[in-house]
């Protein structure tokens, strides 16, 4: 009987064993099966639900990636330009990029772009080309800044522009804007956009093969102000573009003719010291009547060509609007009073005369009107383009306020549909200039006898200032 019951129990054993055996070949195939190989792609489309867009892993990778890594590869770029470097490291340190690691990417991208290929001409001369309607000393005297160097001019102004502004948001994209804005002049971009004359056309091809720059927001915008930045653009982007376009040519061509003044100075210098030595020698085409030259290329830049302007006031009479909401007489006449007789360089914008007259360039009028309007919070003046002829009409309006309420405009200067007037600058030494100037009483701003006494010697030079009659002999 024992013995029967031992088989019992050693039978149910080896039946639980036999089931044991069982389970375990089972998991060890199921494992098996696990374990194949398949693609990332295809794994991914088990970690989705029906009807869920499927990305591929390489898609999201840069939602993980080590930041400390990003960095380390983006200071490993060896830049050969030192201003290059300087300036990305400028873009590394700016904390207005913390919160757009994007933008600041593609920046990194174009400087290195710009370092192996921006030390070309930063002008183009091709039939077509909005560049190629400058005089040819506008374009000889630009010619001599870089690309490299232009885009980073172009680039400081930006950020000069904006934080003046407190608009520190916007700097990233524009900042993309101003590095890639002419990137079709690069030698290796000159195609069929380039040689219809569509240089920004190009410079926007190729940023958007720039890595990075698709996945931008306001990519549509940048694209549109790069294209616009020699016409009428559009936005806060679009009009700080141009403007810093403008402001950066201007101060190079400053560099370029202070520059060749001092050659001109020094050919002159060796003259006298070694009258023997250079006999018979004459300074450089390229140098001569740099002042001349300079005013040219102010008119190029700016595009204030006197005729254009004439024109476009017989066309388009202009008419008062309402500035209640912002404008301040009493603010805006002490705002004006710092720029009298002030000199930036060999730079004025307004001086004063014993007659009793101060006449203001009417860029300083548009500046001080910005500035209020933006304190006010009228975005739609401050942020204005400087050609858009609304900004003619808010100038007007200043000044036939200021005529007809505080009689602080010389009206017997200027007519009093306009805001401004041409007028022949007499100097004791030198040529005679032509410039646009607003005329005030100078009363209006305090002593003449102590803005007189402030006076920099350049500006006592000065001897008549008289309306500009069209006498072509006259002129400079």
């Amino acid at each position: 009987m024992l013995f029967g019951w031992t088989n019992v129990f050693l039978g149910m054993a080896l039946l639980l064993v036999g089931l044991a055996g069982m389970v375990v070949l089972q998991n060890g195939e199921r494992e098996s099966s696990f374990l194949e190989k398949i693609t990332l792609r295809k794994l991914s489309e088990r970690w989705v639900r029906p009807g869920v867009q499927i990305r591929h892993i390489s898609e999201l990778v840069h939602l993980w990636r080590d930041e400390q890594l990003i960095d380390h590869e983006a200071n490993d770029c060896e830049l050969s330009n030192s201003r290059a470097r300087a300036f990305f490291k400028q873009i590394k340190e700016w904390s207005f990029f913390k919160k757009f690691p994007d933008q600041q990417t593609v920046c990194i991208q174009i400087i290195r772009l710009l370092d192996r290929e921006g030390h070309c001409p930063s002008v183009v001369d091709l039939q077509g080309d909005v560049e190629s309607s400058w005089d040819e000393n506008t374009y000889r005297i630009l010619a001599q800044t870089t690309l490299l160097d232009h885009s980073l001019n172009v680039a400081e102004q930006v950020v000069h522009l904006l934080s003046e502004n407190q608009a520190w948001h916007v700097i990233p994209d524009t900042m993309v804007a101003a590095l890639g804005h002419d990137l079709g002049k690069l030698k290796s971009q000159r195609g069929s956009l380039y040689s219809l004359g569509e240089h920004p056309l190009a410079a926007g091809k190729l940023l958007v093969s720039i890595s990075g720059f698709r996945e931008l927001d306001k990519k549509e915008e940048i694209l549109r102000a790069i294209k616009l930045h020699h016409k009428l653009p559009e936005g806060l982007l679009g009009k700080t573009l141009k403007k810093a376009d403008q402001l950066a040519r201007q101060k190079e061509m400053e560099e370029t003719v202070q520059a060749r003044e001092a050659v001109e100075k020094n050919l002159e210098q060796a003259k006298v010291n070694n009258q023997d030595g250079l006999s018979g020698a004459s300074p450089q085409p390229t140098i001569k009547n740099s002042i001349k030259s300079a005013r040219q290329v102010q008119v190029d830049i700016f595009n204030e060509n006197p005729e254009i302007v004439k024109v476009r006031e017989e066309i388009a009479p202009l008419q008062l609007m309402d500035l209640s909401k912002w404008f301040d007489t009493a603010g805006f006449l002490n705002e004006l009073k710092p720029s009298i007789n002030r000199m930036i360089g060999r730079r004025f914008f307004a001086f004063s005369m014993p007659d009793g007259h101060v006449f203001f360039q009417v860029k300083v009028l548009e500046e001080v009107a910005r500035k209020q309007a933006e304190r006010a919070g009228c975005m739609e003046i401050a942020t204005m383009a400087a050609d858009d002829l609304t900004m003619r009409q808010v100038l007007f309006t200043i000044v036939h306020h200021l005529r007809q309420e505080h009689d602080v405009i010389a009206r017997g200067l200027i007519r009093d549909n306009f805001f401004g007037g041409y007028f022949l600058v007499t100097k004791k030494f030198g040529k005679n200039m032509k410039g646009y100037y607003t005329p005030f009483h100078a009363e209006a701003f305090g002593s003449i006898s102590e803005m007189e006494q402030a006076k920099p010697d350049m500006l006592r030079d000065i001897v008549k200032v008289s309306p500009y009659l069209g006498n072509d002999d006259q002129e400079a």
